[in-house]
């Protein structure tokens, strides 16, 4: 029987709570804020159907992660169950998806999302250069945030644990009363490709599962706390989804394929004026404090990548006055930036999303992996029913995804994959000559 190595620095401290609504709190972030209007115009009134395969996906792949984080006990997250499952290579490639596609994709779409919602008040922010202008100040204020201190991060991060949820639960209760049931007939069940097509981006708002469990070397008693913290946090996700989703329909109506701000075009009919005031600042503050809360962790994956020689070493550098990785920090944030000016919220969550989901495959896979090996972090071990059932279910679930996408899109997102490995290959090789 073989063990996975453990982090015996870090204390196990994280239970079952702390890991459900940090899976909350890392996942709703603003992309709901847009995506109910891009579903609606894909699926018409069938839309909730891409949140249900979403959903189902969701459930799987959390079982997949539930068992190979208790097999897992290492800190990395994904990172570490790729690397244990497959090496050293595979798990370069998982870092690097890791901070690419639900990192810094997810960062600038998230970015381009705030701006779509601030422009509906200002349209001088869809202005080209001001827009730029706008992109390059935010990224550039919060690195410098986190480069100044993990304290300062820390504050600034935090800013929307208690606000982002609230204003969103309160819409979903007061808006039932105002949902029109007749925008809520089908008319047609839609296709299988225009349904996977809308699963990719409503895939990208489900996102967060790989962040949360990035703790996995605090997280206390895996075997139990994993399985038990994700299915709290999916059931709050999914549910929560679900139900702004259909609010936005049954009061909008048709309008809503039209929205460039669904939700606040919703909460001005359902809370009034204030209602439209305090979604703006909802997601002008969710926006930013997810940007904020990426900022402060992802650099730390090329921090690491720097430390281990699979990037250059000035990588790792850290500020002799405020102990941080700056330079990590700097260059991850210059990425950021070039992609949030470069594309557009649509075009960047699906970037996020393919990304994310061959990312999601590996460790899905990865599990039946890790049963071969008999890795096991200690005696008390989750296993997903069904033998290899949900492993596979998921992994053909996301190839399913995955062939939605038009043919470019999907060799753009395999040939990112195989020239990441071949150049970590070749690094892997020079150092074992070394």
């Amino acid at each position: 029987m073989n063990s996975s190595p453990d982090s015996g620095s870090l204390q196990r401290v994280v239970g079952v709570r702390a890991l459900g609504l940090n899976l909350v709190n890392l996942t709703i972030g603003s992309a709901i804020f847009g995506l109910p209007a891009l579903v609606a115009a894909m699926l018409g009134t069938a839309a909730v159907v891409a949140y249900l395969v979403c959903a189902v996906l969701f459930g799987l792949v959390g079982l997949c992660f539930a068992e190979a984080g208790s097999r897992v006990g290492s800190a990395g997250g994904l990172y570490a169950y790729a690397t244990t499952s497959f090496g050293p290579v595979a798990g370069a490639v998982a870092g690097t998806l890791l901070w690419v596609a639900s990192g810094a994709s997810a960062d600038a779409a998230i970015a381009n999302l705030l701006l779509d919602t601030l422009g509906t008040v200002q349209p001088v922010l869809t202005e080209p250069w001001i827009r730029a202008t706008f992109l390059i100040l935010l990224f550039a204020i919060v690195a410098a945030v986190n480069i100044r201190g993990v304290h300062y991060g820390v504050r600034l991060s935090m800013l929307i644990t208690l606000i982002k949820i609230a204003p969103l639960v309160l819409l979903v209760i007061v808006g039932a009363f105002f949902v029109d049931p007749t925008r809520l007939a089908w008319t047609g069940m839609p296709s299988i490709q225009s349904v996977g097509e809308a699963s990719v981006l409503v895939f990208y708002a489900f996102m967060g599962l790989e962040a949360a469990l990035s703790m996995s070397g605090e997280i206390k008693r895996p075997s139990r706390t994993v399985p038990r913290g994700i299915l709290m946090g999916l059931l709050i996700i999914a549910t929560l989804y679900i139900g702004l989703q259909l609010v936005s329909q049954g009061t909008l109506g048709e309008a809503l394929k039209d929205s460039k701000a669904p939700l606040l075009d919703a909460a001005k009919i359902v809370l009034g004026p204030w209602g439209g005031a305090l979604l703006i600042a909802t997601v002008a503050l969710s926006a930013s404090g997810c940007i904020a809360a990426d900022v402060l962790s992802t650099p730390r994956v090329l921090f690491a990548f720097a430390e281990q020689g699979q990037l250059p070493r000035r990588v790792a550098a850290v500020h002799p006055r405020f102990a941080t990785p700056a330079i990590a920090i700097a260059v991850y944030s210059i990425v950021c930036t070039a992609l949030a000016v470069s594309g557009s919220f649509r075009q960047l969550a699906i970037v996020s999303s393919s990304g994310t989901l061959i990312l999601y495959m590996i460790c899905c896979l990865g599990v039946l992996r890790l049963r071969a090996r008999k890795v096991m972090h200690d005696a008390e071990t989750f296993v997903a029913p069904g033998g290899p059932v949900v492993p596979l279910l998921a992994a053909g679930i996301i190839a399913y995804l995955l062939l939605s996408l038009s043919w470019q899109e999907i060799a753009a997102a395999f040939a990112f994959v195989a020239v990441t490995a071949l150049a970590f290959y070749i690094v892997q090789r020079r150092r074992r000559a070394q």
